[in-house]
């Protein structure tokens, strides 16, 4: 597994992370603000994770690329 691939995997347990977060158990109850704070810790958390293995590819569509 590449560097690259390792982000990737990392970003996307993260998104799974989120969805689920929003959608099941008892955090499905919680404020709006709260789930929004809670995904981004999650998001950040795994930016910083994802970093440790080099630069993140950019975002397309956000004005990133060259």
């Amino acid at each position: 597994m590449t560097d690259t691939d390792t982000q990737l995997a990392i970003l996307a347990d993260a998104l799974i992370e989120i969805l689920d977060l929003a959608t099941n158990g008892p955090s499905a109850l919680a404020s709006p603000a709260d789930l929004l704070e809670r995904a981004g810790d999650i998001a950040a958390k795994a930016l910083t994770a994802a970093a440790t293995y080099g630069k993140l590819p950019p975002i397309e569509g956000q004005g990133t690329q060259a």
